[in-house]
């Protein structure tokens, strides 16, 4: 068994890695320090059956690594590991595609069972959640979009929507292209696209613009 675990504070990699030899004999435990790197990893074609991973870590974080590997069609299971409690974090990835959200507050044994229940083809959330987790993702964003009130709203491609949510959360031209899998040329001309479409000059007038228009509505904490 083949365990990536993404974690940029080293110490914590040591102590987590040390924890996971107990899931079965054998099985080795690969860390990355940075999304980027994990992403390099995935890219080189590293046979995995578990990804770990943070969800605060500088530059892409825990969401972004769950985005870029659905852009690539990959279809490994990816666990949270995380001190976060708020709904929407834990919201965010199930809407990514997540199998499971484990706080770091949990007692290691549990942790372990929920690690074996996601390698047995399940899913582990907190407990007000695994309704939620059973039936996979909420609304996609263009059904949330269909929904807005506003007749007119300007409508982008699937992959500027993308790009769009990816901008608003902060990422540069470089992070989006390593999320998505594109070229930097690529998320400029999608960037591009959404001033023209938005009627804006700047990222941060695109992102105001799009919230104004309710694109982003389906990201809104709840």
């Amino acid at each position: 068994m083949n365990i990536l675990l993404v974690e940029d504070h080293r110490l914590v990699a040591d102590a987590m890695k040390i924890m996971l030899m107990e899931i079965e004999p054998g099985v080795n435990i690969s860390a990355c320090y940075s999304t980027q790197h994990a992403l390099s990893t995935i890219d080189a074609g590293k046979e995995l059956d578990l990804i770990l991973t943070d969800l605060f870590m500088p530059g892409i974080d825990g969401i972004g690594l769950l985005a870029g590997l659905r852009n690539r069609g990959v279809t490994i299971p990816v666990v949270i590991v995380s001190g976060a409690t708020e709904d929407k974090y834990i919201r965010a990835a199930v809407e990514n595609g997540a199998s499971g959200f484990i706080q770091k507050t949990l007692p290691g044994a549990e942790m372990m069972a929920g690690l074996k229940q996601v390698l047995s083809g399940g899913r582990f959330f907190p407990e007000r959640y695994i309704h939620t987790g059973d039936e996979g993702a909420s609304d996609s964003l263009e059904t949330a979009i269909a929904g807005q009130k506003g007749a007119s709203i300007p409508r982008p491609g699937e992959k500027q929507l993308q790009v769009l949510r990816l901008m608003a959360e902060g990422n540069s031209n470089k992070q989006i292209s390593q999320i998505v899998g594109i070229s930097e040329a690529t998320v400029k001309y999608h960037t591009s696209q959404l001033f023209k479409l938005l009627s804006v000059k700047n990222r941060t007038s695109c992102v105001r613009e799009a919230q104004n228009c309710g694109l982003l509505a389906a990201y809104d904490e709840a």
